[in-house]
C-alpha cells in the first residue's frame, strides 16, 4: 500500500494541475499576479485571514520576511481546489500536521477567489485540518516569497524564521518529512 501511495505521488509530480483549458487560463493567471518579486527597501505588514477566523500575522523588510507563528516550523502550502495534485498531498499533509502538530504548523494559502462557503465545503469534502488562509493577501504573501511559479509549491520554514526549501509540485513524502525534522531542529 506505501509503494502504491509512493507510485501515485510520483505520477501526479509528472502530471499538471490543469487538463482542461479553463484551468490553464486559471493557472497563467496565477503565475501572472504573483511573480512580482519582494526587492530590499519594499515593507510590508499584513496578516492573512484564517478560514477559522484566526489570522497570522506577516511582516516583511530589507528583503526579510518574518511570521507570527509562535515559534513553530512553519509550511506554506500554495493550492487551488482544481489541481489534482494539491488535492492528492492532502491526506499526507494532515499526517504530517497530526504527527507534528505541537511544533509545526501548516498553512494552506488559496490562490483562487472563492468564497468562505466554498472553501468550507472543500476542506470538509477533503478532510483537511491544517489551517487554510483565504483572501487577497494570499496573493501578497505569494509576492513576499518571490512569486508563485505552478501550483502545488510550498515553502518551509525553521522554527527561528529562517528560510529551509521550495518545493514546486508534488514531492515524495519522505524527502518532505527529512526536511521537516530538519527544521524543527
Amino acid at each position: 500500500m506505501k509503494n502504491l501511495f509512493f507510485i501515485l505521488m510520483i505520477l501526479a509530480f509528472f502530471t499538471a494541475c490543469s487538463d482542461e483549458q479553463e484551468k490553464k487560463d486559471e493557472s497563467a493567471n496565477v503565475q501572472t499576479d504573483t511573480t512580482a518579486s519582494f526587492s530590499q527597501g519594499d515593507k510590508l505588514d499584513f496578516a492573512l485571514e484564517m478560514l477559522d477566523g484566526g489570522s497570522l500575522v506577516i511582516k516583511a523588510d530589507d528583503a526579510k520576511i518574518h511570521f507570527d507563528t509562535q515559534n513553530k516550523a512553519t509550511l506554506f502550502v500554495f493550492f487551488t481546489t482544481w489541481c489534482a495534485p494539491c488535492i492528492t498531498e492532502i491526506p499526507y499533509l494532515n499526517k504530517l500536521e497530526e504527527k507534528y502538530k505541537d511544533e509545526f504548523n501548516i498553512v494552506g494559502v488559496l490562490l483562487e477567489d472563492k468564497n468562505a462557503e466554498e472553501i468550507k465545503n472543500f476542506v470538509e469534502k477533503n478532510k483537511i485540518i491544517y489551517k487554510i488562509a483565504n483572501g487577497e493577501n494570499n496573493y501578497l504573501l505569494a509576492k513576499a516569497l518571490g512569486g508563485i511559479n505552478g501550483i502545488p509549491t510550498m515553502f518551509l520554514y525553521a522554527k527561528n524564521g529562517s528560510f529551509i526549501n521550495q518545493y514546486l509540485g508534488v514531492i515524495p513524502s519522505e524527502m518532505l518529512e527529512l526536511e521537516i525534522q530538519k527544521a524543527l531542529s
